[in-house]
């Protein structure tokens, strides 16, 4: 962005850490710098944009010359991490040991094998609930904490080099925010302020549109501005198909007017225009499970099967339904349904005869050798009418019926607390996530995605030349 770029933390580790690419003489070398994936706010596709990164890189330069970090983290799960053995001495190898890491990490590690990496390195730091109030206690002390990203990242640099880097290998580290650029920032590890600390150039995730979407890119690029960090480019996310080349268009005249240097230097490009695909933001089962807090009684082999709540067919919903009929009615609404069919329908834990229609219809087709894919919800809240509610239990007789279905069996899990119309809401204005075991939605992403991204240019922008030796 030709903006001038402050003495940072971590710029001496620039020469040690970044990739020589090209050996241009004796004394100069074109070096990588770390690319930070940010987004102007939550749910726009960084990590989906993160998971096309990783994977032309590990296919590019291969999975050993690639490194990947999230520096803070939010969601976590606990992991078992092996010990790295780098050297020959078993003497001084660690011993494994369970860590809690940000879930993405786990998906990026295990997706694509980049076993070169320690879990507790590429997840540094997590920020579970009540650790803004210890840190702004003063328990947490901000030294440590920025200390302890430092020496995560540098070590996922010295693994990718023992690994794989030499001097005609190009090797790569991708880190992977969280949120909007200044997410983090109440405990002092805002993102833009962490790239500052690594040396490295940020690109900026936004979803499709044209105002709005500049206006976000704007607030989040005052925040790097600040912080000296280099814009490397701009991917657009989520862009309607029929408006793919105005976005494109429209979006790059108004970065190019707005976003150039104070002596003319070039606003940093767009990397990428990816068109919406509905099937990633549907919802699988899995997803359901986690809103309502809760698993599956029956059928989780299904758990990462898919559901378009937000399909419909003049105006009606066919991927969910709330089932207020009788019985008769409900059951030639399923009758009707083709074996490809996948609806969600919700009801409350009252309606025994539902539940166990819903049972008796999946036996029906599959002795007539008819797919069956559909789910049932079982609210289980209830409200008085004076505001006050109450949860009413699924009998144990109708439960260990559903329950002998077993994993293979239609899907059937309970909503606790909720009405069928809360059940209904929520399911409706998720946002799923991916998850490490969902390989077909990870896949479908990173697939999708990749097209789309200029990882030329994006390698152009992000090299710099050294005079310092490897």
């Amino acid at each position: 962005m030709g903006m001038h770029r402050p003495a940072l933390t971590l710029s001496a580790h620039r020469h040690y850490s970044a990739s020589p690419a090209i050996q241009s003489s004796s004394s100069t070398t074109i070096r990588q710098r770390p690319i930070y994936i940010c987004a102007t706010r939550q749910h726009v596709g960084k990590t989906s944009v993160s998971l096309a990164l990783v994977s032309h890189f590990t296919k590019r330069f291969g999975s050993e010359n690639v490194g990947y970090i999230k520096a803070v983290g939010q969601q976590c799960m606990r992991v078992w991490d092996e010990p790295l053995d780098n050297d020959t001495n078993d003497a001084d190898d660690e011993a494994g040991q369970y860590v809690l890491v940000d879930k993405d990490v786990k998906l990026i590690r295990d997706h694509f094998g980049l076993s070169h990496l320690r879990y507790q390195d590429m997840s540094p730091v997590l920020i579970p609930q009540g650790y803004t109030k210890s840190y702004l206690d003063g328990e947490i002390n901000h030294q440590d904490q920025m200390a302890d990203i430092r020496r995560a990242y540098l070590n996922i640099v010295k693994a990718t080099k023992l690994r794989g880097g030499n001097h005609n290998n190009h090797f790569i580290t991708i880190c992977e925010g969280t949120g909007h650029v200044g997410v983090g920032s109440v405990v002092g590890s805002g993102n833009a302020r962490i790239a500052a600390e690594l040396g490295a150039d940020v690109v900026l995730v936004a979803n499709g549109g044209l105002g709005s979407t500049f206006d976000e890119l704007e607030l989040n690029r005052a925040l790097c501005l600040q912080y000296g960090v280099n814009i490397a480019g701009v991917v657009i996310n989520k862009v309607q198909p029929d408006k793919y080349d105005q976005t494109r268009e429209y979006l790059t005249k108004a970065i190019d007017q707005m976003w150039k240097g104070p002596n003319g230097e070039p606003a940093p490009p767009i990397l990428g225009v990816v068109p919406d695909r509905p099937y990633l933001g549907c919802p699988a089962l899995a997803d359901v499970e986690s809103t309502f807090g809760t698993v599956l009684l029956s059928g989780s082999d299904h758990r990462y099967r898919h559901y378009d709540v937000g399909s419909n067919v003049q105006g009606r919903s066919i991927g969910m339904s709330m089932i207020t009929t009788d019985l008769a009615a409900f059951l030639r609404t399923m009758q009707r349904q083709d074996g490809d069919a996948r609806t969600i329908f919700i009801c409350h834990v009252t309606r025994d005869d539902v539940i166990l229609g819903f049972l008796a219809e999946y036996r029906r087709k599959t002795r007539r050798g008819i797919p069956f894919q559909s789910a049932l919800v079982i609210c289980t809240g209830c409200d008085d009418g004076g505001g006050n509610k109450s949860d009413i239990e699924l009998s144990p007789e109708v439960c260990d019926m559903i329950r002998d279905a077993g994993p293979a069996g239609p899907p059937v899990l309970r909503a606790p607390g909720y009405s069928p119309a809360d059940a209904a809401k929520h399911i409706r204005t998720m946002t799923p996530k991916f998850n490490a075991n969902d390989e077909r939605r990870v896949t479908k992403a990173t697939e999708h995605y990749e097209p789309f991204i200029d990882f030329d240019l994006l390698i152009d922008r992000t090299t710099y030349a050294s005079d310092i030796a490897a």
